[in-house]
């Protein structure tokens, strides 16, 4: 005797419903994210600013899991500075964002800007091919 879908024992709507849940969730969290970092330098402290990104930072970042690129920016006559990273996806820079390494380097870069460093985050948005 052959049998239908609409014979099965199991609820057929809260188990596709699940299965969509858990296939959105998966493809959500697997998206690449974007970091932009931004904070305004000292008077006077470009300089050291640079030295401290070219001879740690750049280090720091070198061995993070899930981090793609990391590019830095600057705008001399403003001070504005910062950088713009690209995440795998964001468990990783939430990884980074709570790890000691951030928290060292912001110790480190901390006295030569003014305020605190300021960040937003994007998703990553691809055509469909």
């Amino acid at each position: 005797m052959k049998r239908s879908i609409a014979h099965c024992r199991v609820p057929l709507v809260p188990v596709v419903v699940s299965i969509l849940l858990f296939v959105l969730s998966a493809s959500a969290s697997a998206q690449q994210v974007i970091r932009i970092s931004n904070y305004k330098a000292l008077p006077g402290m470009d300089a050291q600013i640079s030295k401290l990104t070219d001879e740690e930072i750049t280090g720091e970042y070198a061995g993070m899991k899930g981090l793609k690129w990391v590019k830095f920016y600057l705008d001399p006559s403003t001070g504005e500075r910062g950088s713009v990273t690209l995440w795998a996806d964001r468990a990783s820079l939430d990884a980074y964002l709570h790890s000691e390494a951030r928290r060292g380097i912001l110790a480190k870069l901390q006295p030569l800007i003014e305020g605190e460093v300021s960040s937003k985050i994007y998703v990553v948005y691809e055509r469909k091919k």
